[in-house]
């Protein structure tokens, strides 16, 4: 028969207690690595954590002059992002100047990409709006729009005078006051374009040749423009 003093004993409970508690720790630890933290609406931002506040937002305010919130990641690692973004919407932001600035010190500013739709959409939605600028401080030695590819413009076409006429028209444009237009015929005859006249009230470009189009008519591309 064994018999254990009461020091001995509070000795193995101490030790059985102290493995049940790394134990349970340890499971937690698994717990919590296994999926996003939950929370509830109120409750903090755990840092270094995946944070999941189900069907409830988030939203930061603040009237500061500088940043509402800022992200940081190493300069100068690969791979490094400030921030990502992952959604139907990967990031939907609105500005009173600027709805999205793009800078980068030994890169490109803003890169859009797509594998089916467009890697960068601009849009006018008012009255003088425009979708796109590039611009070049110094036209010497700066370039404002580089496009390398196909370059398609939804302004402009091709357009055939049939033989024996003089002229062909176009229908269904948008021209203003400003439009000017550019055409070209894309067939080698005896004949040329005359003019490309746009007529805003009929929304029609007028392409005229200098004289009769021979036997298989004659193309003619043409591009309208804003000067």
């Amino acid at each position: 028969m064994v018999c254990m003093t009461q020091q001995e004993s509070a000795k193995r409970i101490g030790r059985r207690g102290m493995l049940t508690g790394l134990g349970a720790a340890a499971v937690g630890a698994s717990v919590l690595a296994a999926g996003p933290a939950g929370a509830a609406p109120g409750d903090p931002v755990v840092q270094g954590a995946d944070n999941d506040a189900g069907a409830a937002g988030t939203i930061l305010r603040s009237t500061a002059a500088g940043a509402t919130f800022e992200v940081r990641n190493a300069v100068g690692v690969g791979g490094a992002v400030g921030v990502k973004a992952s959604a139907d919407v990967g990031v939907d932001a609105s500005g009173f100047d600027a709805g999205v600035v793009g800078f980068s010190s030994n890169g490109n500013g803003l890169v859009g990409r797509s594998d089916l739709g467009y890697g960068v959409v601009g849009a006018a939605s008012d009255l003088g709006g425009i979708g796109v600028v590039a611009s070049a401080p110094d036209e010497f030695s700066k370039t404002a729009l580089d496009v390398r590819g196909q370059v398609r413009f939804a302004r402009s076409g091709v357009v055939t005078v049939p033989a024996g006429a003089t002229s062909a028209t176009v229908t269904g444009l948008q021209v203003y006051a400003s439009t000017h237009a550019l055409a070209v015929a894309q067939r080698s005859t005896a004949v040329w374009v005359k003019a490309a006249v746009p007529v805003q009230a009929s929304g029609q470009l007028r392409v005229y040749l200098n004289a009769a189009a021979p036997a298989g008519g004659v193309p003619v591309a043409w591009w309208l423009l804003e000067v």
